[in-house]
This record gives structure tokens, C-alpha cells and sequence, in this order.
């Protein structure tokens, strides 16, 4: 991987990364999913494209340069902390390969060698088996992952990183990308509540408006009429209580000249990049397409804590359904085609991406890791289970970096312990709370008395959210039980009333009932199957589309 076909040392390859495997933690097993599976086996697959990897320190291996001269063995830095007299002075310090000022050295290691266009391989083989700390420590991790994206995040922003560089000089390509993404939100917000048939590059005098009509929109116009035209024959004409065709003409070409000024856009940032290769000796500005999606891909590693209430918000939707009745209406047989779409690109993505790597890998090596079922199924666990510690690191990662800023505190160090048990405290306490509320809502649907009508709306929220709790079930019973050694010999020898009393045999009980190889087998074909049936369920009740589609496009491997 550091060599180029002529043997050479390339220096553009940054550092490779190979799946973590612990065997002690089989998939069938891995109830907290430990092993980061769809991380390694689907994510960082699909990543390797670009060479956009991040380091995950862990089975990583870097290119290390020289430090044989002065040059590159010292390096000047400003102290954080102020002198008595109130000024900041530089000091002399060792130049650091890896960040030491944060909890995630390696995402931030990473982001530096993106800045200064390097890349980072991949390799999909089980080359080493290490020893795992304890199912319930990866929670912690969790934790300390999240306080530390949102570090480094704030770090960048507000210009405090500690970078050192040419990368520290690419700075903006960073914000190029932040900026990028706030734009394309704005454009996507502008397109659901304004109505408009002409281009924002239009408004913005980027594009003549009489050649925007006369080459788009006006040639557009009439194959979008005559598609609506024969779709309203199909229907046997126009509806009394629907709304105008006209109506949908004018959507269709507004989602249609959305996409095409995205394309555009695309186009002339491929134009630029292209033009910079020629003058990529002097130029630090992305020179290559991939560049582009490294920096990307970085931007989600420093951002992705953001979006740690999609998966509150969910569930509160759900529970909303389960105890009203639904203002929205969708016609079933479109809601039915968008979920068999949905479902057919789900799984085309994880099988092809799977088979191209393990067709890639298997010339070379026996062992290659696979994304199985199990993986899937975990992976929609994490999602729902790791909400209310993501929303906790918000705030405690906020404040780490204020104690950073402020008074130049070493952030870079971390308790495992007490992370691990304010997390597994967290997560109990929320799973159990699913599963306890995915009961009461179906108590509630029943003893409501609820029209039939009212029953259609408001059971697919109950049905949804009880696969929701069947996820979790797991992880909450497997931290609730955890560290209970009650024997086989011990619960022989107690009393019915003393079991009945003892909080040791509820746990041994929960524990055999649920955590066994015959329970694990069923739960976790349930969720597959749960989403091929959901097209079927769609065209029964539309009411089954908004939820479902959202759990196939934004959860687990759909993600």
C-alpha cells in the first residue's frame, strides 16, 4: 500500500487501516457491537474509494517522515496559557506526528493529512486479532469519540486547532466544504417553501435568465405536461378532491431544474479542480476529484454529532402516531414504489460493495471480514441506543473545549472508568424506557376506544415503534444483567419465594431467556424481514411510509 507498481516510496499514502477483530466477540454476541462492524466492513469500504479512511488508531499503520535535522524535529507553537504580564509567548516543542489535543488523536491526525492532500488505504483482512476491553467499555468509547468530534470541531472553527503546517495553512479548503454544505441546506430549504420554476444561478446573475428559459425551461415544460397528461388518462381524469395537475407540473419542474443547477454546480467545480492539476506544483487548491470527497468525509467526522436527535426525534414521532391520529396522507401504491426502491438500493449497496471486496481481498488473503446480518442488525441498535450519549457529549465536549480555550487545559486525556459507567447509566435507563413506552402505547391504543379510522392511523406508530424496542431489547437487558454471577447451583438450592425476592435470579432469568443462541437467532431476522414486508404493509396502510422510509434511508446500513 506505501509502495507505488514501480516499488517506490509514495509519499501521498498517509496510512493504512485495517479492520479491528476481536475474537472473544463473535457477531451473533456482540450485543454493544463491539467490533464497529458495518463501520469497518461497509463504511470504510465505500470511503476507500477516494481514500478518504480515517485512522481509527487501532490495526492503523503510518508513514512516519524523517526527523534526522533540526527542521523537522523542532517546531515553534503559541502557548495557550498567558504569561503573568498578560502576553502569549511561542515556545520551542518536539513537532508531534499525532495530535495530544484532543480525546481523538487519530480523527485528528487524519484531518491533517487530508488538508495537505494525502490519502489512506484500506485493507479488508483480518490481519490481527487483539484483546478487547469489555463489551460494556465500547459504550464509553462512544462517549469519548463524540466529546471528541465536537473538540475538534470547535477547534477548527474558531481557529485554536493545533495543526502545524501546510496543513494549518489549508484551513479554508475546510470551510470551502463547511460552506458548501450550509448552501446546498439553504438551497434544499428554499425548494420545499418557495415556489419558483427558475434557477437561484438565475437570481444571482451567475446565468442570462432569456437562455435559462429558452434551453431549459421552456423545453422542459412539455415533456413534464404530456407525462401528467397521460398519467391523469391512467386515472380516468381529474378528482374533485384533488388538487390541480397544473400544481405537480410546476413541482416536477421545480425539483427538475433543482437537480439540474446541483449538476451544474458540480460541473464547474470538476472544471476548476481539473485546471488546478496543471498547476498543482504551486498550487494547494484539491487537484483531484478525491480530494474533494476526503475533505467531505473529514467534515462528517468533525460533524456528525449534530444530528444526535434524529434518533429522539424519531421515536417521539412514533410514540405521536401510537397516540393520535395522522394529519398527513400519502396515496399507497406511490408510497409502496418509493419503499420498494428504497429497499432495492438498501441491500444492492451492501451486497455489491460486499462482493467487490471480498472478490478484491480473497485473491490475496483467506480471511477477509464480511458484513453479515448480524452487523446490520447491530448497527440499527447503535442508532437508537446511542442518542442520549451523543446529546450528553454535547454538552461535556463543549465544555472541555471552553476549559481548552480558556485556560489552556490538556484535554487530551480521558478516565475510561467514568465515562464508561455514566454511559452504560445513560443507555440502561433509555432502552428500558423504549421498551416500557412501546407497551403503554399499545395499552393506550386499545383502551382509547378509537374509531376505525383512527385504529388505522395510529397502529403502524405501534407496530414501528415496537420493532424499535425489539432493537434495543438487547443491549437493555445485557446491561441490566451485567455482572450477576449467580450459579446453576446456587438457584437449585433457593426457594420459590426466594427467587421471587432475589433481584440476582431476575437477572439470571432475563438473562438465559433473552441473551441465548435460540432468542438471538429470531431477533435478528426480524429486522430484515420486517423491512422487505414493508412495501407490502405500505400498500396496505400508507400510514406504515413516512417512519419505514425513514428507517431504511437513514438508519443502520441505509446511513
Amino acid at each position: 500500500c506505501f509502495f507505488d507498481p514501480r516499488g517506490m516510496l509514495n509519499r501521498r499514502v498517509a496510512f493504512t487501516q485495517a479492520p479491528q477483530h476481536y475474537p472473544e466477540h463473535s457477531d451473533k454476541y456482540d450485543y454493544l457491537d463491539n467490533n464497529n462492524a458495518q463501520f469497518f466492513r461497509l463504511n470504510a469500504m465505500i470511503r476507500d474509494c477516494c481514500g478518504g479512511v480515517s485512522s481509527c488508531g487501532t490495526n492503523g499503520m503510518w508513514q512516519m517522515p524523517d526527523r534526522d535535522n533540526v527542521e523537522t524535529l523542532w517546531t515553534h507553537r503559541l502557548k495557550r496559557v498567558r504569561d503573568r504580564d498578560g502576553k502569549r509567548r511561542t515556545q520551542v516543542i518536539e513537532r508531534e506526528q499525532f495530535h495530544t489535543s484532543c480525546k481523538i488523536e487519530d480523527t485528528a491526525s487524519s484531518l491533517d493529512r487530508v488538508l495537505v492532500g494525502e490519502y489512506s488505504h484500506f485493507v479488508n483482512r483480518k490481519l490481527s486479532f487483539g484483546m478487547s476491553k469489555d463489551p460494556e467499555g465500547f459504550l464509553g468509547a462512544q462517549q469519548r469519540w463524540v466529546e471528541g468530534a465536537i473538540t475538534l470541531c470547535l477547534q477548527w472553527v474558531t481557529n485554536h486547532a493545533d495543526a502545524h503546517g501546510q496543513a494549518k495553512k489549508n484551513q479554508p479548503l475546510l470551510w470551502m466544504v463547511i460552506v458548501g454544505f450550509i448552501a446546498y441546506v439553504f438551497s434544499l430549504c428554499r425548494m420545499v417553501t418557495v415556489e419558483y420554476t427558475s434557477s437561484i444561478l438565475v437570481q444571482l446573475g451567475i446565468l442570462n435568465s432569456d437562455f435559462f428559459d429558452s434551453m431549459i425551461r421552456i423545453p422542459l415544460h412539455a415533456p413534464i405536461h404530456w407525462i401528467y397528461s397521460v398519467l391523469m388518462d391512467v386515472r380516468g381524469g381529474h378528482s374533485p378532491n384533488s388538487y390541480s395537475y397544473k400544481v405537480y407540473e410546476d413541482m416536477t419542474l421545480q425539483f427538475v431544474v433543482f437537480m439540474m443547477t446541483c449538476v451544474f454546480v458540480f460541473f464547474l467545480l470538476w472544471v476548476l479542480t481539473n485546471v488546478c492539476k496543471v498547476f498543482k506544483s504551486c498550487c494547494m487548491f484539491p487537484w483531484e476529484m478525491k480530494w474533494w470527497g476526503r475533505l467531505v468525509i473529514s467534515f462528517d467526522n468533525l460533524t456528525y454529532w449534530v444530528w444526535f436527535w434524529t434518533s429522539f426525534f424519531w421515536i417521539g414521532f412514533n410514540i405521536y402516531l401510537a397516540v393520535s391520529p395522522a394529519q398527513f396522507h400519502f396515496n399507497n401504491v406511490g408510497m409502496m414504489t418509493f419503499m420498494v426502491v428504497a429497499t432495492f438500493l438498501n441491500y444492492a449497496l451492501i451486497v455489491t460493495n460486499s462482493m467487490r471486496f471480498s472478490i478484491m481481498e480473497s485473491v490475496d488473503a483467506n480471511e477477509i471480514a464480511f458484513l453479515s446480518m448480524d452487523n446490520i442488525w447491530r448497527a440499527n441498535q447503535l442508532f437508537f441506543m446511542v442518542g442520549p450519549i451523543q446529546g450528553f457529549s454535547v454538552f461535556t465536549g463543549t465544555r472541555n473545549f471552553l476549559y481548552y480555550l480558556m485556560y489552556g487545559q490538556d484535554i487530551g486525556g480521558w478516565a475510561g472508568g467514568d465515562l464508561t459507567q455514566v454511559s452504560i447509566m445513560i443507555v440502561k435507563y433509555w432502552t428500558s424506557m423504549i421498551i416500557v413506552t412501546s407497551c403503554l402505547c399499545w395499552i393506550y391504543l386499545f383502551a382509547s376506544h378509537p374509531t376505525a379510522d383512527e385504529y388505522q392511523s395510529r397502529r403502524p406508530g405501534c407496530i414501528i415503534f415496537s420493532f424499535i424496542a425489539m432493537d434495543v431489547l438487547h443491549p437493555c437487558v445485557y446491561l441490566w444483567t451485567l455482572g450477576n454471577n449467580l450459579s446453576n447451583e446456587e438457584v437449585s438450592k433457593m426457594h420459590f419465594s426466594a427467587k421471587i425476592c432475589s433481584t440476582r435470579w431476575w437477572k439470571k432469568f432475563w438473562s438465559d431467556m433473552l441473551l441465548n443462541e435460540c432468542t438471538t437467532n429470531i431477533f435478528r431476522y426480524v429486522a430484515p424481514v420486517y423491512n422487505f414486508m414493508l412495501p407490502i404493509l405500505v400498500f396496505y396502510n400508507s400510514y406504515f411510509g413516512v417512519s419505514a422510509g425513514f428507517t431504511l434511508v437513514a438508519v443502520g446500513a441505509g446511513h
